[in-house]
């Protein structure tokens, strides 16, 4: 062997060992960076999972009511920043829960959540003392409509339906707790996500018993006042049929003796006085039921197109001789700007301005009295103009500061007035109610020793002339027709008669409705059929509206006016609902009787006047 021959040839053919330094160099580079690689990784995720369980302490110590570490240890690692931003995170929640928790436990009215199957949650205090329930755990998944009385789980099951789709809802009902106290209870409740993100309900409760005890006190007292208005208006409604029935025939005789040829003067001037006693006692019970219906606000007025000249004309006429025999004048001053006809309520606006001529001659000895007719300088709702009737008389006059008083019920300027004069002091008040209630105002100025002046003052539409029918004069209207009379008061029924006959008409009459229907169907298609018909509407046997409905429902087309002694707001309008044509209370006043007639009949001869006796 060679001395420089080496012990291990470890050549492999061309390859040596120098071939494998750089491969074998790389590979164990290569290993220690994946070592290197590795361990890093194991190091975050160390970290990772150090971070992961603290954020899990941290959450679990805010869930327990526990407060976070507000200085966590400072360290550099890769997640400390995120550590201390979810703990900086959780103790705001922390305290946001503490502070809502406190709100709810110290909340006076319930709050409870209620699952969707309608089980009870969770509840306060407040509401657990509301159902008698000691603690949470003893009403835990309670069925909350086994509380509600029977008549209202209905109720609760549609309004927790509908929280349930998403909706807000409101309930009042009555519940049974577990001491067995009933309690009147008033929810608003709302949706709400729990932590699974199912929609349960979340609602405030509170009891409500004494507002409803209020309440139906309140009901059980309004109840009881509108009970004692109906017997009211009851008992009026009877008082004033059962006044006006006998006063139908003290005037009706009183006014048919008076037109008598051969009466003396005495006789004259007494049945005067008894026509003069009935109208005072007619207009102290209407003005006892316009007060009634004004407390009941009951008091209604109409728009018809009707002749204000006429009416006002006929009104002056009325008290006339009153004032002639007072030594006074009574005149009327119209402005030309003012039409004749116009649309209002024509029996108000005459009630009105009876009242204050009334009053003007009650309180006037010398001198006289002037209607003024205007149109006020004040504006009117467009389509409209103000229509001003101004009273003034010469009269005595009063202070300023007893002008007001005068629209008081049962008022007048002192006592010494009622003494002097007598009178109700209801006139001017119902006046100006009257006056208010079309839109208008009744207004008074007065001096003392110089006269007095009430002004009415109401929005009226003007009217066609045309359009309304001209109304003969009272004292010389004739007519030619046959009527019929169905009325059971048998001293009516001849007062009525004897008024038509004298107006030159024939006059049947029947005392109740069923001879009535039968009168008045036998004469469709004879040759002497009925014209008009008055009916009194509260007969025996069959009434005056079934009549008429009756009647109505055949071939008989004359006009059927209703006669009846009520004076209630809704009597017209039943009557005229039942059927009738026309409406004319009782007593029966001649001047409207002629008006009627002048609607329906032709004008005749005064030589037709009848002359027979009472049927």
């Amino acid at each position: 062997m060679s001395p420089t021959q080496p012990l291990l040839d470890l050549s492999l053919g061309a390859l040596t060992l120098g071939d494998f330094a750089w491969p074998i160099a790389f590979a164990a580079f290569g290993a220690a960076m994946f070592s290197m690689c590795t361990y890093r990784r194991n190091c975050v995720r160390g970290k990772a999972i150090e971070a992961l369980e603290q954020a899990q302490a941290t959450m679990v110590a805010i869930e327990n009511g526990v407060d976070a570490d507000r200085h966590p240890k400072q360290g550099d690692g890769p997640f400390e920043d995120q550590l201390h931003t979810i703990r900086s995170i959780g103790r705001r929640l922390a305290a946001r829960t503490r502070h809502l928790s406190a709100i709810i436990e110290a909340e006076p009215e319930c709050v409870k959540i209620v699952n969707a199957a309608g089980l009870l949650v969770q509840m306060n205090p407040a509401g657990l003392r509301m159902i008698a329930a000691d603690n949470m755990e003893q009403v835990q998944g309670l069925l909350v409509e086994d509380l509600l009385l029977e008549e209202h789980r209905s109720a609760f099951r549609e309004m927790h339906a509908s929280v349930l789709e998403g909706n807000s809802a409101s309930l009042t009902f009555q519940i049974e707790g577990l001491d067995g106290q009933r309690h009147w209870m008033e929810t608003c409740a709302v949706p709400l996500a729990d932590s699974e993100g199912e929609i349960v309900q979340l609602a405030v409760t509170r009891e409500v018993t004494e507002r409803k005890r209020q309440e139906d006190e309140t009901s059980e007292a309004r109840e009881r006042a509108e009970a004692a208005n109906k017997a009211k208006s009851d008992f009026l409604a009877n008082m004033s049929h059962e006044l006006r029935t006998p006063l139908t025939a003290i005037l009706g005789y009183s006014d048919l003796l008076g037109g008598e040829e051969d009466i003396s003067e005495d006789h004259s001037i007494a049945l005067r006085a008894i026509n003069g006693s009935a109208e005072h006692l007619l207009a102290l019970i209407s003005d006892v039921l316009d007060v009634s219906k004004i407390e009941a606000g009951h008091l209604e007025v109409e728009s018809v197109t009707f002749d204000l000249a006429g009416v006002i004309k006929r009104t002056v006429q009325a008290l006339h001789q009153q004032a002639v025999e007072a030594g006074i004048t009574l005149d009327v001053e119209w402005a030309p700007d003012v039409p004749h006809a116009i649309q209002s309520d024509p029996v108000r606006i005459r009630q009105i301005l009876n009242n204050l001529l009334s009053n003007a001659l009650k309180f006037t000895l010398d001198g006289g009295i002037k209607v003024r007719v205007s149109a006020g300088a004040r504006s009117a709702p467009e389509g409209r103009f103000l229509l001003q009737i101004a009273v003034t008389d010469t009269g005595l006059g009063m202070e300023a500061l007893a002008i007001e008083r005068l629209f008081e019920p049962f008022q007048q300027a002192d006592s010494s007035t009622t003494r002097r004069f007598g009178g109700t002091g209801l006139g001017l008040g119902i006046s100006r109610h009257l006056a208010r209630v079309m839109g208008g105002e009744l207004t008074a100025e007065s001096q003392i020793g110089s006269g007095s002046t009430f002004t009415l003052e109401v929005p009226v539409t003007p009217a066609i002339d045309s359009e309304v029918k001209p109304l003969r004069d009272i004292d010389h209207s004739h007519f030619e027709g046959r009527v019929l009379i169905v009325e059971d008061n048998p001293v009516n029924r001849r007062v009525l008669r004897k008024l038509l006959e004298r107006r030159g008409l024939d006059v049947e009459t029947a005392v109740d409705g069923s001879e009535g229907l039968q009168r008045a169907q036998q004469s469709v298609g004879s040759s002497k059929p009925f014209q008009l018909v008055f009916m009194d509407m509260h007969m025996p046997v069959l009434d005056g509206y079934t009549t008429t409905r009756m009647l109505k429902d055949t071939e008989f087309q004359a006009p059927i006016v209703a006669l009846t002694a009520s004076a209630m707001a809704d009597d017209r309008r039943r009557c005229l609902d039942a059927g009738c044509d026309d409406y004319l209370p009782k007593p029966v006043d001649k001047s409207a009787l002629t008006q009627l007639l002048s609607r329906y009949l032709d004008p005749g001869s005064p030589s037709r006047s009848g002359d027979r006796a009472p049927g």
